[in-house]
């Protein structure tokens, strides 16, 4: 394995053999996400359980990703991206197996985590490996063959997991994956074997990667358990409270040479730190939407869960359809004027699903969704390219791992967030009256008064993170 100069290595030969791996984990990762979902009605009822304890089968392994994201990351640094792919797809397999023999709701709640530690290996690294494997005039067009694969894998799972279930039962949504693990393990061997090593002499430090995981961890726990009305505010302080002094011991860690374990200069690159405060942003704005529009069709526009579920693909339809285009686009103008066009169309979209009332017709719910679906397509493969490219090659582990947690913070924080103002607006105007639907629209109507704040904040953190050019990244890689 290479270890001199390992960094600065071309492995543009490995780019198309690189897009097969990530793709295949990318899948993986993003449809059993979305799988799984649908049957947990099936589930509470054939393990005899309740709402509350069949939802940590979806927290446990949401839980389980988010802590590890960053630590794998960096670790891939230090073992190489074979490593990370080997391993993910071995755990993953050992993990859907055990989720598919469970005999009661614990066991598959920890099969759930074990699945989840496999995920972590596999969503970690994936844009590392490709901005590794591809040239800077390509690497755009690598990662828009990602998303068009994440925004797959999020319009099949439903449907896909609803045929499984129908067919052969719940189990086997676990079991398909076995075949497609060992599928991913023969082409990690044969494909990335000789993969260079970006920094070999990397010493992973055990209490920074422990204390950034376990920070990681508690901060994750609260918020999901808050969201989902599990923790009182109180409670959800104190555990924040705490996974802060982690925070704190893992800044103190990395702050001496001597037990470092990521690194501090990576959040001195002004590119890294905007673009990906803009992307925080953005995903709280985009979860916002995906997670109340749902409720508004249902309970103000009557409409039935089969047309909520169509109106609802919009936005990964466009992310399919547009990615390339937005992929091209970016390695042809400054990433931070695609990114900021697509933010700006989000805001758009935001500003119209605020003005949503009682009598909106089928064309006034399209055309927002085409708007945040179109804005974040051109948003997202640019602004990935751009946080990549701006990073020396031996982070490229780290750069993605963090990219990862952002990412998935963004999520969880756009459904507790948009959740409690929802319920806190609906319930003071209830107090008020006793027209429930005008409840709803005031409440509603006051999430996306508040998101468009935090969309407008990300157009402002896009374009001014600076140029981002081929010929100016290079100051940053080498």
């Amino acid at each position: 394995m290479p270890v001199i100069d390992a960094a600065m290595e071309d492995c543009s030969q490995y780019k198309h053999k690189a897009l097969v791996i990530t793709g295949l984990g990318t899948f993986l990762g993003t449809l059993d996400a979305s799988i799984v979902n649908v049957s947990l009605p099936t589930i509470s009822r054939d393990l005899a359980t309740t709402v509350n304890t069949v939802g940590w089968v979806v927290l446990s392994y949401a839980i389980a990703v988010f802590s590890l994201l960053m630590v794998f990351g960096a670790v891939s640094e230090r073992k190489g991206f074979q490593f990370s792919y080997r391993y993910g797809y071995t755990v993953f397999m050992l993990g859907s197996i055990l989720c598919g023999l469970s005999f009661n709701i614990y066991m598959l709640i920890i099969s759930r985590a074990v699945q989840g530690v496999g995920a972590a290996l596999l969503v970690s690294v994936g844009p590392a490996l490709v901005t590794r494997s591809f040239p800077e005039t390509e690497r755009g067009r690598g990662l828009s063959v990602i998303a068009m694969v994440v925004s797959t894998g999020l319009m099949l799972g439903p449907p896909l997991g609803g045929f499984i279930i129908s067919l052969a039962g719940w189990r086997w949504i676990f079991f398909v994956n076995v075949p497609v693990c060992i599928v991913g393990i023969y082409f990690t061997q044969k494909f990335l074997g000789g993969f260079p090593i970006s920094d070999p002499d990397k010493k992973i430090h055990v209490p920074g990667a422990a204390a950034l995981s376990l920070g990681l961890l508690l901060m994750m726990i609260s918020l999901l358990l808050y969201s989902r009305d599990m923790l009182g505010l109180g409670e959800m302080s104190a555990l924040l409270a705490v996974s802060g002094l982690f925070f704190v011991l893992f800044f103190y860690l990395e702050n001496k040479p001597s037990t470092r374990f990521i690194g501090v200069e990576i959040f001195h690159n002004r590119i890294f730190v905007f673009a990906g405060l803009a992307m925080l942003l953005v995903f709280i704005s985009l979860i916002s939407v995906t997670i109340l529009l749902p409720f508004y069709l249902e309970e103000i526009k009557a409409l039935k869960p089969q047309q909520v579920g169509l109106f609802l693909m919009i936005i990964p339809v466009c992310g399919f359809v547009l990615a390339p285009m937005a992929g091209y686009l970016s390695d042809k103008v400054q990433a931070r004027i695609v990114s900021t066009s697509g933010a700006t169309l989000m805001a758009a979209g935001i500003m119209l699903f605020r003005g949503l009332g009682y009598d909106a017709t089928v064309a006034d719910i399209v055309m927002p969704l085409l708007l945040v679906g179109v804005g974040m397509s051109f948003f997202s493969t640019p602004n990935t390219s751009c946080i990549m490219g701006s990073v020396h090659k031996y982070q490229l582990g780290t750069a993605s791992g963090i990219l990862a947690t952002i990412r998935t913070l963004g999520i969880t924080l756009g459904v507790g967030v948009s959740v409690a103002i929802f319920t806190l607006y609906r319930n003071a105007y209830a107090r008020d009256t006793s027209d429930t639907t005008a409840a709803f629209i005031y409440g509603y109507r006051s999430v996306y008064g508040i998101i468009i704040f935090a969309i407008l904040l990300a157009i402002v953190f896009s374009m001014s993170r600076g140029k981002n050019l081929n010929a100016n990244a290079k100051s940053f890689r080498h």
